[in-house]
């Protein structure tokens, strides 16, 4: 199959995208828009008003209003996060509405040419309207989305986890249990099978884009090639010694492996979901946040990024074809018919490039990236995944696809 052209200079679109986003983002510094409508876009704590709060969570409970608010600062990377705690009047109070939500904006102008050019802006605005209230599944329930492609202004206000579960943050030094991996790998099948050849992925195909796609966006965006060899220079002391001279043989199998993840039955895709996106709950669940990069394409392009990440090298060695079964039985469970085994664990071991090159660009940043993980993060995923590519052959599982 040969790869699929996008036209247009990479250097070009950034230009373009510098310009477009500095307009807006000066002029925004000269005089802050109005906020009150739910069309509007707040991204700081100092645009969001009682006027726009009360609009978007009030919203169908008649009588409700917020009468006070307060915003505070959480944390900056990729998005602008904050948490806003509210006041109701007593309507509201009896409507039982959230008193504390957590928020994520774009706030900077770097957010914003890297979520913008990487057309991801509308991602996880989209997947709270649209999708995740069909979903029964550990992950945050979305209060409110709204995205502006011209400025590159998002907002999401969704649940805050850590005041209703209890929830910790996974990162790679989390260990991840058996039963816990489970409960990831089940939750995936559920909205994997709920969206399963459905409709509703070409009626929002303008935002949910398949992975080949995605990767060409951020090639143009960071120069992906470029990025991901200076991440192999700098994770050097984490990466098998039998992969070091495949450089080149490996992105050749990414770019295959990508065109295959967009091939075979389509469903939603997390399409970001690395153990730092997962959470436990108070009560032991393990749940999925960050639906950002929400996408469409093969269930093997979601379920690789999991296993491969969440687990410690000897356990995704010791579990993963248990694991592979327990996903087979859970699909066909909720009555999709699902790959023969043979079948899916080819496409799991097709599907262990994106997960390495991921974290490879992400330490090999360049100017312009924003800082999306800590190194140590990027290096130890960078072991997990690596070590993958090692024990599954996974360039030999390319061999019948054009390279």
């Amino acid at each position: 199959m040969a790869p699929r052209t996008h036209a247009g200079s990479p250097a070009l679109d950034m230009a373009k995208g510098v310009l477009r986003y500095g307009r807006h983002f000066l002029l925004e510094r000269i005089s802050s828009p109005r906020v009150n409508g739910p069309a509007d876009v707040p991204v700081s704590g100092r645009q969001i008003t009682r006027e726009w709060l009360t609009t978007v969570l009030c919203e169908g409970h008649p009588g409700t209003a917020i009468e006070s608010f307060r915003v505070e600062d959480a944390t900056s990377g990729t998005s602008t996060r904050l948490r806003i705690h509210v006041t109701y009047n007593e309507a509201g109070g009896r409507a039982e509405l959230p008193e504390t939500l957590f928020a994520k904006t774009t706030a900077s102008f770097t957010q914003r040419l890297t979520l913008g050019l990487a057309d991801v802006l509308e991602g996880e605005p989209g997947f709270f309207k649209h999708l995740r209230n069909d979903l029964d599944i550990e992950a945050p329930h979305g209060y409110h989305g709204a995205a502006d492609k011209a400025s590159g202004r998002s907002i999401v206000l969704m649940e805050d986890l850590g005041e209703t579960k209890g929830a910790t943050f996974c990162t790679p030094r989390t260990p991840v249990s058996r039963p816990q991996i489970e409960d990831l790998v089940a939750s995936m099948a559920t909205w994997h099978a709920r969206y399963w050849e459905a409709p509703e992925l070409s009626e929002h195909a303008s935002w949910l884009k398949q992975p080949s796609d995605h990767f060409h966006n951020l090639d143009r965006l960071i120069q992906m090639r470029k990025r991901s060899k200076v991440g192999t220079q700098r994770a050097a002391a984490v990466i098998p010694d039998a992969l070091t001279p495949l450089f080149d043989s490996l992105y050749r199998g990414l770019e295959a492996s990508l065109r295959v993840a967009d091939e075979g039955p389509q469903t939603l895709l997390h399409g970001d979901g690395h153990v730092g996106n997962t959470y436990i709950t108070s009560a032991g669940r393990m749940g999925f946040t960050d639906w950002q990069v929400v996408m469409r394409g093969n269930w093997a392009f979601d379920y690789t990024y999991t296993v491969t990440t969440a687990l410690a090298v000897e356990d995704r060695r010791s579990w993963e074809k248990d694991l592979l079964s327990l996903y087979l039985e859970k699909l066909e469970t909720a009555g999709v018919k699902a790959p023969d085994f043979d079948t899916a664990w080819l496409a799991y071991r097709r599907q262990t490039f994106y997960p390495c090159f991921a974290w490879l660009y992400t330490i090999g940043r360049g100017p312009l990236q924003p800082k999306m993980q800590p190194s140590e993060t990027s290096l130890s995923i960078i072991e997990r995944t690596t070590n993958a590519l090692v024990d599954l052959d996974s360039l030999d599982a390319l061999d019948n696809i054009d390279r």
